[in-house]
């Protein structure tokens, strides 16, 4: 089953998020960038909320958008993030020239929950991504910078995203694709099968920068579940992929 990733902004949408059904909460400012970054005091005080309210709910965070070659400012915000009590941290790399050694001085740090999201507008970076399950992060993503342009299965080879998700299984690493992704991605994204899909425009009214839509979450749940109807709120959590060994 392909767990759902919702991007919320503010606690009001994580709570929504939540009580709607999604399998992890994750904390962005759309207005701020592809990955755009939460205050440090906010992601730690919704972590608490949310988990007070629902204990086996999973949050992750973005650190926001870095310069390719910023390594300490991305590291540094990296281990704030991590401080705030999150079960991810979501950590953007850019292809290019400093791509491996973004990967390099994230790895020094050893944080146990660092997923690492590869910016794949122009292709998935399958060597860069072979390098990083090998330093050990948590879990892969794809996402895009650019959202206007689209999502990212309709620009993106569905071949090398099928290689990107076998590779990040057979390192044992959660996998998880997002980028401007819609309700009319969902048969590619179930023939995929990665373990996380991430969605934020698709769970609002009007863009991304909209307010999330509860009814859209559990209506996007189903349909990601093989499930014939919208699926309800719920006191507790429902049972969602947990990081693989090795």
């Amino acid at each position: 089953m392909i767990a759902v990733l919702a991007s919320v902004r503010d606690l009001a949408e994580a709570r929504e998020a939540a009580a709607a059904g999604a399998d992890l909460v994750d904390l962005k400012e759309p207005s701020a960038g592809a990955l755009g970054a939460l205050a440090l005091q906010d992601i730690a005080a919704i972590t608490m909320d949310i988990r007070s309210r629902w204990h086996r709910q999973l949050v992750s965070a973005t650190v926001g958008d870095f310069d390719a070659h910023d390594h300490a400012g991305r590291c540094a915000m990296a281990r704030d993030v991590a401080a705030c009590g999150v079960d991810f941290v979501k950590v953007g790399i850019a292809p290019g020239a400093h791509a491996a050694a973004a990967l390099a001085h994230l790895a020094a740090l050893r944080l146990p929950s660092v997923v690492i999201v590869f910016l794949a507008d122009g292709g998935i970076d399958l060597r860069l991504a072979e390098q990083a399950a090998l330093l050990g992060f948590a879990g892969l993503m794809v996402d895009t910078a650019d959202k206007p342009s689209g999502s990212l299965l309709a620009h993106a080879d569905p071949d090398a995203l099928r290689a990107f998700v076998m590779l990040a299984r057979r390192h044992g690493r959660l996998c998880g694709i997002a980028g401007s992704l819609g309700f009319d991605d969902v048969t590619l994204l179930r023939q995929l099968a990665p373990d996380y899909a991430g969605f934020r425009g698709a769970l609002c009214d009007g863009d991304r920068r909209g307010r999330l839509d509860p009814a859209r979450v559990r209506r996007l749940c189903a349909l990601l579940r093989g499930e014939g109807g919208a699926t309800g709120d719920r006191p507790g959590k429902t049972s969602s992929p947990a990081p693989r060994s090795g």
